[in-house]
């Protein structure tokens, strides 16, 4: 014991060894201290016994027992809430003796699952026996589910209260002006919590907030000014992230350059599109540390006062669409350790002061154009442990000078342009857990060589990357992720994977395996969340023993060789694509759980009717059963709630009605039912499907007329196919007031009347903005595009004299094809303002009167057929101007005169395009366009009138011949002969005139 406290003495008091009295004195004083703090520890131990023996006010449990009362609790977390025992030993609930009794000082009643709503409290938030709480200044009752339940004004009332945690509660309503009142707050929490409305100025009363986080509330918006923050002068952190803040955002930095103790800001994603580019006023923001402004729109350069903020360890700039180079002021920022700059618009290259930056250690630039090669300016940050330069068109080989980043824990240089060979060095960065190397124009190969010493490793992503790795090869880390789309890797399946016993993500799509796949591989599942193996060519059967995944969530077995029943498949499974398969035999109900989100089993050969419990799947947003063999009718049982997006169940074998209760799914966005054998009219319940984009009913047996309501309810369509169907009537007016309307598909019905003039208002088809068509749900998924979007994107039309399916490039496509129905009247005008149109199909109707001028303006025309009408007058010269315009018909209509010649019309050199209008002339049909008088006719032309003449002569000679033997009869009777052949004369005349005429329009025409 002695020489321990010798040894303490000689650090900490060198002098006090060569003065033993010293050194006996501080020993007493030390043990003074001692046994004074054990007569505290005693005391606080009795303090806490007489806190448990004495127990909780009788006013305080009841009021706490009234609370439990309005509290719905499926998890059984207030269990321990019981009359019988001291309320201060209940779960959540924290009691203190200040005032020399027991009161109760906090809540703690946060969900402890965080999102789980199984153990999420629900009912009424701050109930009034709160009040009964006087003393309480802690109220945490973050990630329950409050069910919109707005939060009551007695909760101002709490004037004790200094902390106050709601995030992520649902409570809904306006954030409450009476929160103002709780002026002892310090931490307020109010993020997620599904508030809508203004904020309240009245914030600006909690003058003692530290903590203040208003994030992820979507529909409340900041107002016209934030000037109430300038109250808040002790805030340390303030969280307005994903919220609207679009109005206030031109004096955000005025506001907050108020409070002089932040510490942290967070302003992402809430719409600030108006930030000073420079200040005319002195930054007071010296203790700012953590700034984030990610996935604002600036559209400009970098703000100059940034780099004033000398004292941030954190800046996130992140998809604010900030133009330029990253300028050389960034070395100020001396203390930053993570700058994040990805997804803007920025163009290199670096400045070198970047990599002064010695303390960074987080570095984001993905998503940019530095378009140059990977900067050796890197290697000088020696304590980096994330970097990410993906998708920023890097140029060159990997520097072997990278394997001295030993710190590196993530590095991603996916989609960029590098080259040449993949150094061994990789092999030096020992820390790695995440590795993504893949979309480059890498030379030569992975090998176990590159990957040896990296233990860490838990994320490797090596798409399109040739892998050179011994299939029996034994990996020295354990894999979570593994990411080796597009590498070739079979046909058999790497054995290597078999020693993986940690993998939660699986993406081996396109790696030609070709194996049926051994019971190994899904017995090695156990713990897997998403697999992907689509696009190969696995063959077989799927396993019985699938269902035992019960932590797979995603399955991609799309594009392969699968055949048989699909089995009974894990219960917790979300997304499921086994299209373009031999999938064959009914499909079970158990297929459709409760939590299936996207069901894809498009191209198989599955039979029977779709189980009706399909609408009991409430999460189900996706549903693609087309071109299988499905038959029976579409089930009627769809409900209100229902989430479905995306139904596809175009070429099947499907009858009856369209069921009324679609109309319940008001979020259906694609709707495509063609190619089937669908009858009766178009249920009115549809209108209240007032997001549908894509509209496909064509190829079935559909009667009636087009309803009204279409061109009133479906404001959204993009594109109208009813071809090939029964309607019949006149086409609305209203259609051509769809401002995005596109395509539009009437062909191959019985619609009479005449175009309406008011498609030339489609503003879509003026318009030379394309924009993509949405999608939907826009699910980020590990490692894979959405293998639906391209069937919701499929459209078959008929263009350029072809059938022709449109899918990724749908968006670009804008056609009208009103082709085979009874149409009459002229066509309007007004189509000639549509410059965008792509493809104008008026075949096989009656439209009359002359090709519109007008015409000849729409310069994105390819495809103009007019052909089977009875359209006069001369071809308009202004078709020889569209540039565009590579397929052209005419034909069997009444048109005359001369064809126009000239750009691009000199491509378009078949005459089957004019055929059928017979006074047509030019060089292309060989008919000479002849104008002057009959006397200047050449002798070919003579040859041709004299043969036409004799045609005309022997018919009428042949006819005199066939009544000789009534003339001789005539003879006979001079009564008869003279009135006969006086009518006979009136007639030769008659038919003289008639053929000379004739003769004469030939030769002219």
């Amino acid at each position: 014991m002695a020489e321990a406290w010798r040894s303490r003495l000689r650090f900490r008091e060198p002098w006090l060894l060569h003065h033993p009295h010293h050194c006996y004195n501080l020993y007493l004083l030390r043990l003074c201290w001692l046994i004074i703090l054990a007569f505290f520890f005693m005391e606080v131990a009795g303090v806490e016994g007489r806190m448990s023996s004495k127990g909780c006010l009788q006013r305080e449990r009841d009021a706490l027992l009234l609370f439990k009362s309005a509290i719905k609790d499926p998890s059984a977390r207030l269990s321990s809430w019981h009359a019988q025992v001291d309320c201060c030993a209940w779960n959540g609930v924290v009691c203190r003796n200040r005032t020399g009794s027991v009161q109760v000082a906090e809540l703690n009643l946060g969900n402890p699952t965080g999102y789980q709503e199984e153990t999420a409290l629900r009912g009424e938030p701050l109930h009034p026996s709160l009040l009964s709480l006087t003393h309480l200044q802690r109220l945490d009752l973050s990630y329950n589910d409050f069910e919109g339940t707005q939060i009551p004004p007695l909760v101002g009332s709490l004037h004790k209260l200094r902390y106050l945690n709601l995030s992520l509660s649902h409570i809904g309503g306006t954030i409450p002006p009476h929160l103002g009142n709780l002026t002892n707050l310090r931490h307020l929490d109010l993020s997620g919590s599904e508030f809508s409305g203004t904020i309240p100025p009245h914030l600006g009363n909690l003058t003692n907030l530290l903590y203040l986080d208003l994030s992820l509330n979507y529909y409340v918006e900041g107002g016209h000014s934030l000037d109430w923050l300038s109250n808040l002068s002790s805030l340390i952190y303030l969280g307005m992230s994903y919220m609207n803040l679009s109005i206030a955002s031109h004096n955000l930095i005025s506001a907050v350059n108020m409070l002089p103790s932040l510490q942290q800001l967070n302003v992402a994603g809430s719409g600030i599109n108006n930030i000073p580019l420079s200040l005319s006023f002195h930054l007071n923001l010296t203790f700012l540390t953590t700034l984030d402004l990610s996935q604002n729109f600036f559209n400009s350069s970098f703000p100059n006062w940034l780099w004033n903020l000398t004292s941030l360890s954190s800046l996130g700039l992140e998809d604010c669409g900030i133009q330029g180079t990253l300028p050389i002021e960034i070395s100020n920022l001396i203390s930053l350790t993570l700058l994040d700059l990805s997804s803007n618009l920025l163009s290199g290259p670096l400045p070198d002061t970047l990599w002064k930056l010695k303390h960074l250690t987080d570095l984001g630039l993905s998503f940019n154009f530095l378009g140059n090669s990977l900067p050796m300016g890197i290697m000088n940050l020696s304590s980096l442990s994330r970097l990410y330069l993906d998708n920023c068109s890097l140029i060159g080989p990997i520097p072997s000078e990278l394997g001295n980043l030993t710190t590196l824990n993530e590095l991603s240089l996916e989609s960029n342009l590098l080259s040449g060979l993949i150094p061994h060095e990789i092999g030096k960065l020992v820390n790695l857990e995440y590795l993504d190397l893949s979309i480059n124009s890498f030379e030569g190969d992975i090998t176990e060589f590159h990957l040896s010493n990296l233990t860490k490793l838990n994320t490797l992503s090596l798409s399109g990357i040739t892998i050179a790795i011994d299939h029996n090869w034994n990996p020295p880390f354990q894999l979570q992720v593994i990411g080796l789309g597009s590498c070739k890797l079979g046909p058999r399946l790497p054995t290597w994977l078999h020693s993986q016993k940690s993998i939660v993500a699986i993406h081996l799509h396109n790696t030609s395996i070709e194996d049926n796949l051994p019971e190994w591989f899904w017995n090695s599942l156990s713990i897997v969340k998403f697999l992907d193996l689509s696009n190969n060519k696995i063959n077989g059967t799927l396993p019985s023993s699938l269902e035992n995944l019960t932590e797979l969530v995603s399955l991609y077995l799309g594009s392969n060789l699968l055949e048989g029943p699909i089995p009974h498949l894990p219960p917790n499974i979300q997304f499921l694509d086994l299209s373009l398969n031999a999938f064959s035999g009914p499909l079970s109900p158990t297929l459709f759980t409760p939590n299936l989100y996207s069901l894809l089993l498009s191209h198989n050969h599955i039979i029977g009717s779709i189980p009706s419990n399909v609408c009991n799947c409430h999460s189900l947003e996706r549903l693609d059963l087309s071109n299988n063999k499905f038959s029976g009718e579409i089930p009627q049982c769809w409900q209100e709630g229902t989430r479905l997006q995306v139904i596809l169940l175009a070429s099947n074998m499907f009858f009856g009605e369209i069921p009324s209760s679609l109309g319940n799914l008001m979020e259906l966005v694609f709707l495509h039912l063609n190619n089937n054998s669908l009858i009766g009219h178009l249920p009115s319940s549809l209108q209240n499907c007032k997001q549908l984009v894509i509209v496909d009913f064509g190829d079935n047996n559909f009667s009636g007329k087009i309803p009204l309501w279409i061109g009133q309810s479906w404001q959204q369509l993009r594109i109208l196919r009813l071809s090939s169907n029964m309607f019949h009537g006149n086409i609305d007016p209203q259609l051509g007031h769809l401002r995005y309307l596109q395509i539009i598909d009437l062909a191959n019905n019985t619609l009479s009347g005449s175009i309406p003039h008011s498609f030339g208002n489609l503003s879509t088809m003026i318009s030379t903005s394309a924009k993509q068509l949405p999608n939907p749900a826009n699910i980020s998924l590990i490692f894979i595009e959405d293998p639906a979007y391209e069937e919701m994107e499929s459209i078959t039309l008929v263009t350029k004299g072809d059938k022709l399916t449109f899918s990724s490039i749908l968006y670009l496509v804008k056609s009208i094809d009103l082709s085979n129905n009874d149409l009459t009247d002229e066509i309007p005008e007004e189509l000639g303002q549509l410059v965008e149109l792509n493809t104008l199909n008026l075949s096989r109707n009656h439209f009359k009167g002359k090709i519109p001028d007008s015409i000849g303006r729409m310069s994105s025309l390819e495809t103009l057929d007019l052909s089977f009408n009875n359209l006069s007058g001369d071809i308009p010269q202004g078709l020889s101007q569209l540039n565009a315009l590579n397929h052209l018909n005419l034909s069997y209509n009444n048109l005359s005169g001369n064809i126009p010649s000239g750009n691009q019309l000199q491509t378009l050199d078949d005459a089957s395009i004019y055929i059928g209008n017979l006074y047509l002339c030019g060089d292309l049909i060989n008919k000479s366009c002849f104008h002057e008088n009959k006397t200047n006719a050449t002798s070919e032309e003579h040859a041709m009138l004299s043969s036409m003449l004799s045609i005309y002569l022997s018919s009428t000679l042949g006819y005199f011949v066939g009544l000789w033997s009534v003339f001789i009869l005539l003879l006979f009777i001079k009564k008869w002969r003279y009135s006969y052949f006086k009518k006979v004369v009136g007639i030769v005349d008659k038919i003289y005139v008639a053929t000379k005429i004739r003769l004469n329009r030939t030769v002219n025409g």
